[in-house]
C-alpha cells in the first residue's frame, strides 16, 4: 500500500509532475515510491476534472492548501492566484 504524505509533499509531487517530471524522477525527488507518485497523482488529477474551479483547485494542491477531506480548498477565502505565479 502506498504511503501517507504530507500536504506539502503531495504539492510537490503535482508541481514535479507540471514541469514535466517522470514519476520515477519525482519519486527520486520526494524520497517516496513511484507507486505513491501515482497514487497522488490520480488522485489530484480526479480532484481537479471533479472541481467548478479546477485551476483554483490546482494551485490549492500545489500550495499544500487542498483539503483532501472535504475535496475543497482551504483555508476558505485564501486567493491561491496563478499557478504561474508560484
Amino acid at each position: 500500500m502506498p504511503a501517507a504524505i504530507d500536504a506539502a509533499t503531495r504539492g510537490d509531487i503535482v508541481f514535479y509532475a507540471a514541469l514535466g517530471y517522470s514519476q520515477e524522477a519525482i519519486a527520486e525527488e520526494v524520497g517516496v515510491s513511484r507507486r505513491t507518485v501515482r497514487k497522488y497523482l490520480d488522485r489530484a488529477r480526479e480532484a481537479v476534472e471533479r472541481s467548478a474551479r479546477p485551476r483554483r483547485t490546482l494551485c490549492a494542491i500545489v500550495r499544500g492548501e487542498y483539503d483532501w477531506e472535504q475535496g475543497e480548498r482551504a483555508p476558505d477565502g485564501v486567493d491561491t492566484g496563478d499557478l504561474m505565479s508560484l
